[in-house]
């Protein structure tokens, strides 16, 4: 496949070739097939995954397709060499399906061969630490602001929300997961998240998980920046002190960044 794709296409482009790969697997046609599972193999980044969420899960079932219909003609003895050592992995249909894992010494070339029939996918990657740490921001800029710190019992509170991509290099986030916490004595207001979710395209959906909301933004590009808003109830008098909300990459766990909220009181009212 031809690079003629600018990088904010390339989750699309994914998508579309896995449903190829699949249609072509389901009209018999393996040798087109065979070409486009190859070119989807070289945009899996080293967890297995791809850009987004909705690429992922095509491109994951048309290899897996394609992999399956192809187990009974396989029969393969892979040979990796490296510094010196030589390892050897036998591939057939009892195995095909199972990952195979050679680490080789850091620093030498390797060399992989494959004697027998049928197709196998191979993938390398090289993880490296630095002698220091560079010093750099957060790569995930959150701010959460409750807007007060004293309310009373069945009062609403607005949850304001803003996170911003400031990566290391100029590469898109992928899937962004936000971890708003709500303070304690709070219940999040359902129907108040749906509408924020709504009147942001990037945003996929959301979660409630207890006194946490969980949003999924999806494909944040160096320097974007996303704000939303959304209510909480309060359910019963306490002193809720901060809690901490984070963002990251869901690919790039590292890629981070993390906020403590303020303290809040949530008096009787009435009583």
């Amino acid at each position: 496949m031809p690079e003629m794709f600018p990088e904010v296409q390339q989750s699309t482009v994914i998508e579309a070739t896995g449903y190829a790969t699949l249609a072509l697997n389901a009209h018999g046609d393996r040798l087109n097939a065979s070409r486009a599972a190859r070119w989807l193999v070289t945009r899996r980044n080293a967890y297995g995954g791809f850009g987004s969420t909705q690429d992922t899960v095509v491109a994951l079932q048309a290899l897996t397709e394609h992999a399956a219909g192809g187990a009974d003609d396989v029969d393969l003895t892979v040979t990796v060499e490296a510094g010196g050592e030589r390892k050897q992995v036998t591939i057939n249909g009892d195995n095909f399906d199972v990952l195979q894992v050679v680490d080789v010494p850091a620093g030498t070339q390797a060399t992989v061969r494959a004697e027998g029939r049928g197709e196998v996918v191979v993938q390398h990657v090289t993880r490296f630490n630095l002698p220091q740490a560079q010093e750099q921001g957060e790569v995930f800029k959150i701010d959460v602001d409750y807007g007060t710190d004293q309310v009373e019992v069945n009062d609403t509170i607005t949850v304001d929300v803003q996170v911003t991509f400031n990566p290391p290099e100029p590469l898109k986030a992928g899937m962004v997961v936000l971890d708003i916490a709500v303070p304690t004595g709070f219940e999040p207001v359902r129907e108040s998240i749906e509408e924020a979710v709504a009147g942001e395209p990037q945003m996929k959906r959301f979660e409630v998980a207890g006194r946490k909301v969980i949003f999924y933004i999806e494909d944040m590009d160096p320097g974007d920046s996303i704000s939303f808003s959304f209510q909480a109830g309060a359910l019963y008098p306490v002193r809720a002190r901060g809690v901490a909300s984070q963002a990251y990459s869901y690919y790039n766990p590292e890629w981070r960044g993390e906020t403590l909220g303020g303290e809040i009181a949530v008096s009787g009212g009435g009583e």
